[in-house]
């Protein structure tokens, strides 16, 4: 793998690991608070990842989510 995608994949990594804590949080009924702070940070990576795997296709975000989409229904639509 290049390492190019490294910043990708370690941002993805961080965004899932904030929406798996998010929902361990919630199902403990944790305060407002941290639920908000999970769920942003969650949602700065994910839109990270967008950006990150824009740049490194050398397309815009509109065209690289709407690839990155292409490409993960492909994937699904084979199995």
């Amino acid at each position: 793998m290049k390492l190019k995608w490294m910043l990708p994949l370690g941002l993805f990594g961080l965004s899932l690991t904030a929406w798996v804590a998010f929902g361990v949080a919630l199902g403990m009924h944790a305060e407002r608070v941290v639920l908000i702070v999970l769920a942003s940070v969650g949602a700065l990576a994910l839109e990270g990842v967008l950006w990150t795997t824009a740049a490194i296709l050398g397309v815009s975000a509109f065209q690289a989510r709407r690839e990155i989409w292409r490409r993960l229904r492909a994937v699904f639509q084979r199995a």
